[in-house]
């Protein structure tokens, strides 16, 4: 995005769209831009907003005269269009897409989001709308999260499951996976039949075959994001302070030694290290303390609802990323400070606290 000058708020009035933008959005190559360039896969359609005062209007032609980042059409029946990262409400992450077409209303602004923001935050016809332009944030550290952040393991987690419930004949699906991990849901508790008399037992079986399985399965199925040495080394050059705050078990910590991984950061603390797991914030809390650095200049990454609820609870921004098992609906529901594609874009949204 071109350097900013001006005031970062918009206010509009919301109208009624032509309907146009419905199949636009569920273009293939317009979802996966959106996605890698502003972390939003796209409810259909998109939120329109008449700007009718001098003010905001002046303030659009600012943002206009902004790079923002492009779109580029896959298919010679469309325009370019570029996209500008905001906050609706100062609540939920959203992306403003304007057309380079000739003719494009200059009163006009139209907005995409992962949910349907009409219904989602209740707005009635003519309702006014403020709209946040993303800037950088600022943050003197940066916590992280590790599986789904740093590490994907979901296919760790998956053959570890299915491992543990082969002896009870239990089925085990990757969208089972994804919602458990997604949601913080009881596992095992969603896999073992309601009707089932030995329950806990059974409970307690997959919990034991589970960690037998969990180092080996971790080592041969987990693998770290590509180019996370890349980004944590910018922000190291930055002079931004790092450090880990995961509720994983030890285990995980050797993908991140192998690769150097771990000489990046600061401060570790894992499951085993806090009395309170996530969403509780007591090991952000601590991680900020041993890098004595205040709530308000630093900065918490990871993948699900959980972190975001941590992140708020202990007073830091959250940025989420779209590698784990959460989407980009899911997480703009639970309003991160930030919505972003991987870890990769991370240095791109992030700029060191003064």
């Amino acid at each position: 995005m071109g350097r900013w000058v001006g005031k970062m708020t918009i206010d509009g009035h919301l109208v009624h769209g032509l309907g146009l933008a419905k199949k636009l959005t569920q273009i293939d190559w317009v979802r996966r831009q959106l996605i890698d360039r502003v972390g939003i896969d796209p409810h259909p359609g998109t939120l329109n907003l008449n700007l009718n005062d001098d003010v905001n209007l002046s303030r659009w032609q600012s943002w206009c005269s902004t790079t923002g980042d492009v779109i580029e059409p896959e298919d010679p029946d469309f325009c370019r269009a570029r996209c500008y990262p905001v906050r609706v409400e100062g609540r939920i992450p959203a992306a403003v897409l304007l057309p380079e077409s000739e003719g494009y209303p200059i009163d006009k602004m139209e907005l995409v989001a992962s949910l349907p923001i009409r219904t989602h935050l209740s707005l009635t016809d003519n309702a006014r709308v403020r709209v946040d332009l993303c800037q950088p944030l600022e943050a003197a550290a940066i916590l992280f999260d590790i599986d789904g952040t740093l590490v994907d393991s979901l296919g760790a987690y998956f053959e570890v499951a299915r491992l543990a419930a082969e002896p009870f004949g239990f089925v085990v699906t990757e969208e089972h996976i994804r919602y458990s991990l997604a949601t913080g849901s009881n596992f095992w508790r969603g896999l073992i039949p309601q009707d089932q008399r030995d329950a806990d037992d059974i409970l307690k079986e997959l919990f034991t075959r589970a960690a037998a399985h969990w180092p080996r399965v971790l080592i041969e199925f987990g693998t770290l994001f590509k180019g996370v040495a890349q980004t944590l080394e910018t922000l190291q050059r930055r002079g931004i302070r790092l450090g880990i705050v995961s509720g994983a078990r030890p285990e995980v910590l050797e993908l991140l030694r192998a690769e150097g991984i771990l000489d990046y950061f600061d401060t570790v603390i894992l499951g085993g290290d806090v009395t309170r797991g996530k969403p509780d914030p007591e090991g952000i809390c601590t991680g900020l303390s041993r890098l004595k650095v205040e709530p308000g200049r630093a900065l918490y990454v990871g993948d699900a609802p959980i972190d975001i609820q941590a992140g708020h609870a202990a007073g830091v921004r959250v940025v989420s990323v779209l590698t784990g098992a959460a989407d980009s609906a899911l997480l703009s529901a639970y309003e991160p400070d930030r919505l972003i594609s991987s870890h990769a874009r991370l240095s791109d949204v992030v700029a060191v606290a003064t």
